[in-house]
């Protein structure tokens, strides 16, 4: 049997294969032009439009930010699951954005980190969300282009939004939270007017089944010895959105990489924003969730 032209796998896909992926894009691009300047406009002086946050308390602020983000995908399945996947999309996006945009226009620490709470709470309920549709908009002929395309998406989110980020914080600080909400804002429209739920599973895990799940999975000591070992290399990964920044900032000299972009006739300076550009988007193949399963 000869295998299935790229043309022929594109068509096989059904329309909310494409809507999910056009919705992916749009998140990671508000996450990750978000972050990639986040930590650089927290530590920033006043005086220089920044908040003058403390490293050491900033530090603190992302650790339990990007662990809600990646925790509550846990219960964000089942609640996928027996609310319904559109539903739960518009809740998911309404805190993302009312986040996104609430950060942008606070000043006091507990406040901005309520808001980014907020936001990293939405974008928990928003994974298991698209990567279950994903799974379930696919099948064993298509799955692996399917899933090639997701990643795609997740990476030109990714590359693209912190080159916007460059531009837009010459003007204000603000408008990057303002671009973030609106990216994720302006995904209620194919959520309201095109997104159709995929067919559910017949067996749905209810929270109660979940947390029953987890609390097995946790009593596992071999698995949770697994667990801090791999979490080692992502504590190293997140130093991009945080110490790398702070030390680039502080001791990296761009007037080379400048030089190289004004040759190019690019409107760029090099700065904060482009370790993510460069790094790209690691985290996207360990996404998963019991929406997904």
């Amino acid at each position: 049997m000869s295998e299935a032209k790229p043309a022929g796998l594109l068509r096989s896909f059904p329309k909310v294969f494409w809507v999910a992926n056009v919705m992916e894009l749009f998140e990671r691009a508000a996450y990750y032009g978000l972050n990639s300047v986040l930590a650089v406009y927290l530590t920033a002086k006043t005086a220089d439009g920044g908040l003058g946050f403390g490293e050491s308390s900033v530090g603190f602020l992302q650790s339990l930010i990007y662990a809600c983000n990646y925790v509550v995908p846990i219960l964000g399945g089942a609640l996928a699951d027996r609310y319904g996947y559109r539903r739960m999309l518009l809740v998911a996006f309404a805190m993302l954005s009312t986040g996104y945009f609430a950060a942008g226009y606070m000043s006091a620490y507990a406040a901005v980190f309520a808001a980014l709470l907020v936001m990293a709470a939405g974008g928990g309920l928003f994974k298991p969300i698209i990567s279950g549709t994903i799974a379930r908009s696919t099948n064993e002929s298509n799955s692996g282009f399917g899933f090639g395309i997701y990643y795609w998406m997740i990476n030109i989110g990714a590359f693209l939004a912190p080159l916007v980020v460059s531009i837009l914080k010459g003007f204000s600080w603000r408008y990057v939270f303002l671009a973030s909400s609106a990216y994720v804002a302006l995904m209620f429209l194919p959520t309201i007017f095109v997104y159709e739920d995929p067919p559910l599973p017949e067996n749905r895990k209810t929270i109660r089944d979940v947390a029953h799940g987890a609390a097995m999975v946790l009593g596992d000591a071999r698995f949770m010895l697994m667990i801090v070992v791999y979490s080692l290399f992502w504590i190293l990964y997140f130093q991009n959105f945080g110490s790398v920044l702070w030390f680039l900032r502080d001791f990296i000299d761009p007037a080379p990489m400048n030089a190289v972009f004004a040759s190019l006739g690019l409107p760029f300076k090099f700065d904060a924003e482009f370790v993510t550009v460069i790094n790209g988007e690691r985290s996207s193949c360990c996404r998963s969730s019991s929406a997904g399963s």
